[in-house]
């Protein structure tokens, strides 16, 4: 049974007269589901396997997104180059997800602040990974 995506939206409205108003300001904010661990494990070689709604941060292998950790490799032991993806213990080293505006990526990497809906994905630069932001995206396990 797929989880519905909750939302909410509020909207401020400052009221000048009775018949004349100004939109201040209006957020929406997303909750989305966490992965259930029988979707994400799952065998995901058919066409039907489903997409999960993830939050995707981006972080570069330097000192100033890994820390002390920064020594080039993965927490897999992969050499930090290419299409890397940091993932939940739940999703396991080797699993490839298809990330739009990415790529088909496969997990070699953790994260302390990457537990649940989150994955973070490897760019060459501090500065691509500050471009890439935050984003929701509906992430897809290939194999």
């Amino acid at each position: 049974m797929k989880q519905p995506i909750l939302f909410c939206t509020m909207i401020l409205i400052m009221v000048i007269t009775v018949e004349h108003f100004v939109l201040l300001h209006e957020i929406t904010v997303f909750s989305p589901p966490e992965p259930v661990a029988s979707q994400v494990n799952s065998p995901s070689d058919t066409p039907d396997a489903p997409a999960l709604l993830y939050r995707v941060t981006a972080y570069c292998p330097g000192p100033c997104c890994c820390g002390k950790w920064a020594d080039g490799y993965t927490a897999s032991g992969k050499r930090a180059v290419g299409l890397i993806v940091a993932a939940p213990p739940e999703i396991p080293f080797g699993t490839v997800l298809a990330i739009p505006g990415y790529g088909c990526s496969m997990v070699e990497d953790r994260g302390g602040a990457i537990t649940g809906n989150r994955l973070d994905i490897l760019m060459k630069t501090h500065a691509e990974a500050k471009e890439w932001g935050v984003q929701w995206l509906m992430v897809k396990e290939v194999k």
